[in-house]
């Protein structure tokens, strides 16, 4: 396993374009590749200095160098956005990637209009089948369930739509929920090329709801979890801080093992989400404490929009509605998954910490 490392500061299209054909140009997959997707993190309708999903710039500078380097060949640019797959649109005009489609006349495709498969009862658009290669275009964030949300993770935006609740519900320990993700990725790793957007990454309470820092880092590799490994040990964390690292950790792939080329200089140590912060608890504590120690989101009324994306994206079913009209969340409910506080897009739904959390984790 290889990974190229550089350090590129701003969103300058010709260095990012220098940085895509460098790692392209020897890759005999994706240069006999007729139809590719590009997988970029759309999570939701923010604009590009939030960091909340990948930058347009990034994705611009994937496809002119595509465009030289296989010229005949037919790209794709698509996600399914958890909640919002049905504001789709409105998520590409306000991440600017619709201008970026457009002006290279690029397919959007929507993940949601292909019928979903299994495979080993995973379920996973059928679009994949229509590609020959896969482009997977993260954004390095953090991520208040997996502690990072990297290469891996991008991927698993080809779940269609509110089958991506499901895992939530039926994995709710975020190991196991992790550990799931990553077998998604087993589907189409063997078609896909990863790249990560780290020149403007996301830290505190991610992956939608923490602040934009500046890393001014990008890697590339055949093998997402190879990125995924050594981006986190880069950032000063234990690999196993990601959780999607676990499992292949678990079947043998190992930092000393990964071969990386490029240096970066000592990188902005980011913030974590607090839930993550729990984490340093031996077991027996945080089973002794479990009923005490906890983040529950909760909804502000005078800012919620009523667009109900949350109620959409609860796993447990524990949005309610009142009176029609209202929402409140069901704490005894909540299993802490934070799917609607991902999905908010109006700042309407914040962490509240039990007061054991707040006296233990600082």
């Amino acid at each position: 396993m290889k990974v190229i490392i550089d350090q590129i500061k701003e969103y300058n299209l010709e260095d990012l374009k220098e940085f895509f054909k460098n790692f392209l140009i020897n890759n005999e997959f994706f240069l006999k590749s007729n139809k590719i997707l590009l997988k970029p993190n759309m999570l939701q309708a923010s604009p590009p200095e939030k960091a909340i999903t990948t930058h347009p710039v990034f994705i611009e500078a994937c496809i002119v160098a595509v465009k030289e380097l296989n010229p005949n060949c037919v790209i794709f640019i698509g996600d399914s956005p958890g909640a919002n797959f049905i504001n789709y649109e409105i998520v590409l005009k306000t991440t600017r990637i619709l201008d970026i489609a457009k002006k290279y006349k690029v397919e959007i495709v929507k993940i949601e209009k292909y019928p979903p498969k299994k495979v080993n009862d995973y379920v996973i658009t059928s679009f994949i089948d229509k590609v020959d290669c896969i482009l997977n275009l993260a954004k390095l964030k953090t991520h208040s369930l997996t502690g990072l949300t990297l290469c891996v993770k991008n991927l698993f935006g080809l779940v269609p739509g509110t089958n991506k609740v499901s895992y939530h519900k039926k994995y709710p320990d975020s190991n196991m929920l992790a550990e799931n993700i990553y077998q998604v990725y087993e589907i189409v790793k063997d078609k896909t090329l990863s790249f990560l957007d780290g020149i403007l990454a996301h830290e505190g309470e991610g992956p939608s709801r923490g602040k934009p820092v500046k890393i001014g880092i990008v890697a590339a590799s055949s093998h997402a979890e190879a990125i995924d490994i050594v981006i986190t040990s880069i950032l000063g964390f234990s690999v196993d801080f990601c959780k999607t690292n676990i499992l292949p950790l678990r079947n043998g792939v190992q930092l000393q093992d990964i071969e990386v080329k490029g240096k970066v200089d000592d990188l902005t140590k980011i913030k974590v989400p607090l839930s993550t912060k729990v984490q340093f608890l031996p077991n027996w504590f945080k089973r002794w404490f479990a009923e005490h120690i906890y983040v529950k989101p909760e909804i502000d009324k005078n800012s919620c929009i009523k667009c109900f994306l949350c109620y959409k994206s609860c796993p447990v079913n524990a949005i309610n509605k009142v009176d029609g009209f209202f929402l409140e969340i069901d704490k005894n409910k909540c299993i802490e998954c934070f799917c609607c506080y991902e999905v908010c897009e109006s700042d309407a739904i914040s962490l509240k910490r039990s007061l054991l959390h707040r006296v233990i984790v600082k």
